[in-house]
């Protein structure tokens, strides 16, 4: 479990991201969305809804006070973080938290759409010998 110590000398622990199911990021995808009838937008504003979603998801224990949002009823993901942590520590979790995002989308992982076959290079094709 990846541990975030941040500025403010508080930690955060996150969930590890072998350790989503297929449907938890379906659910975290469903969670950072644009309202195509917004009359504006800001892309920032939509990485930011998707980092706070992913730590809504993701954060399990912290020395943070009322930090962790899978506890809360009510609120939303980045109206808890938003509301516990100071903007330094929000900078320093959301750095943290963006390579276990790519990692959890699969970011570094062999595009098996390549020539090389149907499982990637370097990895065997059914009823192929390894090696």
């Amino acid at each position: 479990m990846p541990r975030v110590t941040l500025p403010s000398g508080n930690t955060v622990d996150l969930k590890d991201p072998d350790d989503y199911m297929a449907a938890d990021l379906f659910a975290l995808h469903r969670q950072a969305r644009v309202n195509q009838n917004a009359p504006d937008y800001s892309p920032t504003e939509l990485m930011d809804d998707r980092v706070n979603a992913y730590l809504g998801f993701s954060i399990t224990a912290g020395s943070c006070p009322g930090l962790i949002p899978s506890r809360a009823t009510v609120a939303a993901a980045d109206v808890i973080i938003g509301r516990t942590m100071k903007a330094k520590d929000w900078a320093a979790l959301r750095k943290a938290a963006l390579p276990l995002m790519d990692e959890l989308e699969g970011e570094g992982l062999p595009d098996w759409n390549k020539s090389e076959g149907a499982a990637g290079p370097g990895l065997p094709v059914p009823d192929e010998p390894a090696g």
